[in-house]
């Protein structure tokens, strides 16, 4: 039996899960469609919540929660992922456009292999974790091949500050970084923010938001959370706020270019 079903069926709401539950009301549109996959200790206290008692219905759930987890495209990283980034994971897998503001760093959906260990691997928990580190690289890796793959309707656009463009190791890691931003340009709404726009956007820090085609599922934000963990932010307000936050960004990089609303940047040319 469906979780949605199942749910009608006791004549609970949404808000009903969710205040039971104390889960976001996302995390719970997105259980029942199937978009995100369930524990299996959260199953047990949904199914709980319902008055599901008999043991076989009860294990025959548990064993479909358990084969969705190991189906889901990055079951091999959930060692090596928190919930939550598993989380944003399928949110990502699922909105129609991606908006990214990044100020210090080029993003993990541009990074290649190289800048991504690089940066992986400086940050404390990774130090002395190499087999921890290149699991997140690889990571890295096929969540670009999902976002960028051919035939997928999802717009991204992202707003990168200037500073984002610094040297991370090597000129020769700089340059292939470079290479492969260029390459992913067909496929990518990419605006430089310059330093000396109108208004200085530092009190903004890296945030992905998430806007959806379905009026039932509500679009989100996600916050950085160092070290490589993200934060959820699904008040409608915040997420309003955001999107003029992300507007405003963009809006700046666009005007900061005379030509033809981009900055066009000399990607073999140091910065």
């Amino acid at each position: 039996m469906a979780l949605r079903q199942l749910r009608s069926e006791r004549g609970y709401s949404l808000e009903d899960v969710r205040q039971a539950m104390e889960w976001s009301l996302s995390k719970v549109i997105r259980i029942e469609s199937g978009t995100v996959s369930i524990s299996v200790n959260d199953l047990r206290a949904l199914l709980s919540f319902y008055g599901v008692v008999d043991p076989g219905e009860l294990g025959r759930m548990i064993d479909l929660a358990r084969l969705a987890r190991r189906r889901h495209w990055a079951a091999e990283y959930r060692e090596y992922a928190s919930p939550s980034y598993m989380d944003f994971l399928g949110y990502e897998d699922d909105a129609s456009r991606i908006s990214q503001y990044h100020p210090f760093l080029i993003p993990g959906l541009l990074q290649t292999e190289e800048y991504a260990r690089l940066v992986v691997s400086a940050r404390p928990h990774y130090r002395s974790d190499g087999q921890a580190a290149q699991a997140r690289v690889r990571l890295r890796m096929a969540r670009q091949a999902r976002v960028f793959a051919a035939g997928r309707d999802s717009a991204v656009r992202i707003v990168l500050d200037e500073r984002a463009l610094k040297h991370v190791g090597s000129k020769e890691v700089m340059r292939e970084q470079f290479l492969k931003i260029q390459d992913l340009l067909p496929r990518l709404d990419l605006v430089i923010l310059k330093r000396d726009s109108a208004a200085d956007p530092g009190f903004v820090g890296p945030f992905s938001l998430h806007e959806f085609d379905s009026e039932r599922d509500p679009d989100v934000v996600y916050l950085d959370n160092q070290p490589d963990d993200v934060a959820l932010v699904e008040d409608a307000d915040m997420v309003d706020a955001y999107k003029v936050s992300f507007a405003n960004l963009y809006a700046q990089a666009v005007a900061a270019d005379s030509k033809d609303g981009r900055r066009i940047l000399d990607f073999d040319a140091p910065h």
